[in-house]
């Protein structure tokens, strides 16, 4: 009879042996980190819940306002809103589609509780330029990279510079599960604030050292649910992440190339020293250069076996060229929630006692946002990654050049 464990004797059940789906995450974390460079990362169950986790560790709240940008997809201030602070929204820079710095200067207040950049398409925000404006203002930058978790910034990792980020494999991101995301920082304290958004009891117990924290463990923190599951896929894939990336850096490149000499396009712009991850391949089409709009182009494109959509217009995205168009309106600050303003009733978030100055959200607001979403389009995902090609590549320029070549058989 062999010596029990608890003694020094072997375990029946060895470290190999994994009864639980939710147990990878714990190598998906070690390995994010890694990755990244940040000394702590959390997988939770959406990117979603990666932004939700990140504000409420800054401790955002009601009353409190948080800078993003309108020209994103929805989840990036429905996280805001989850936490009962309210957006202020900042223009974006006309050739990154990333926040315009400037105007998050001319946006912050007393109120002002963080900054909420988005690496939108892939391409990085100006991130170090926003960290020395949050030191300023005591702020806090709460990166939204789900669009590009393998991105650079001056050879650093997207993950490790802001005070949070948020990354996400749900969906189209830059490496794909069957959902899930994390929260990445160098800061215990948010890591461990972190965890009260929704970590079972046991894993805040089992993780976090402050008792300021420990004395909710019993609840699970908010008591809500953002334990992530099914982290296999996620990690296989983070190992080959930055083989990938290339290739895909190397397809839209080639893309660029091609496209930089088209009349009434132009192809996505990359800041000198940062690593555009192209989570969407987006482009920007002038109408006025042949009398077409872009819609139409798009339409002719489809047509064609390109899947391009106008992502900040259709809602964000069309699931597939067949699905019914759900039209937006525009950048986000357009949409209905944002002209009620009344999502949890009685005028909550935005105009709840805590809020003073409560913002009135209006067309014009950010007139390059606004501009920009009735110009861009995009080649999405999985279309641009391997195993496409060069080859592959060509045949969507073709596919370009044959519309515009034929442009007078287009009207609208």
């Amino acid at each position: 009879m062999s010596k029990l464990a608890l003694h020094g004797g072997p375990k029946t059940i060895g470290e190999g042996t994994n009864f639980k789906s939710s147990w990878p995450r714990k190598g998906l974390e070690r390995a994010l980190c890694e990755y990244t460079g940040a000394q702590f990362a959390k997988c939770v169950t959406s990117g979603t819940a990666a932004l939700t986790s990140s504000l409420y560790a800054a401790g955002c709240g009601p009353g409190d306002e948080v800078i993003t940008v309108a020209y994103t997809w929805v989840a990036t201030v429905g996280s805001i809103l989850r936490v009962n602070a309210v957006p202020i929204f900042a223009d974006i820079d006309p050739q990154t589609l990333t926040i315009d710095v400037d105007d998050v200067k001319r946006k912050i207040t007393p109120r002002t509780k963080a900054i909420l950049p988005v690496d939108f398409y892939g391409h990085p925000a100006a991130i170090p330029e926003l960290m020395e404006i949050a030191a300023k203002h005591n702020l806090l930058v709460i990166e939204d990279a789900c669009q590009a978790s393998t991105a650079e910034i001056n050879g650093q990792k997207v993950g490790s510079i802001a005070h949070l980020t948020a990354f996400s494999w749900s969906g189209k991101p830059i490496y794909s599960s069957h959902g899930g995301g994390a929260y990445l920082t160098n800061d215990r304290r948010l890591y461990e604030r972190g965890l009260l958004m929704g970590q079972h009891p046991t894993v805040i117990q089992g993780l976090a050292e402050d008792p300021d924290i420990l004395q909710y463990a019993s609840m699970g923190g908010t008591g809500d649910n953002t334990r992530a599951v099914g982290m296999d896929s996620a990690m296989e894939q983070l190992m080959d992440a930055d083989a990938r990336t290339n290739a895909r850096i190397r397809n839209c490149e080639y893309l660029t190339e091609k496209l930089a000499d088209v009349p009434g396009i132009t192809p996505p712009f990359v800041r000198p020293g940062y690593k555009h991850v192209y989570h969407y391949y987006t482009c920007l089409w002038d109408p006025d250069e042949y009398g077409v709009s872009r819609d139409r182009f798009c339409a002719a494109l489809n047509a064609e076996g390109v899947y391009a959509v106008a992502y900040i217009n259709d809602a964000n995205y069309q699931f597939s060229p067949e699905s019914k168009r759900l039209q937006a309106g525009g950048p986000i600050h357009l949409r209905t929630i944002f002209q009620e303003r009344n999502l949890y009733g009685k005028g909550c978030p935005f105009l709840c006692p805590h809020v003073e100055n409560p913002p009135v959200y209006s067309k014009g607001d950010l007139p390059v946002s606004e501009a920009m979403a009735e110009r861009e389009f995009c080649i999405v995902q999985p279309y641009l990654s391997p195993p496409n090609d060069e080859r592959d590549m060509q045949l969507m320029v073709d596919a370009i050049v044959k519309i515009v070549d034929n442009i007078g058989e287009l009207e609208g």
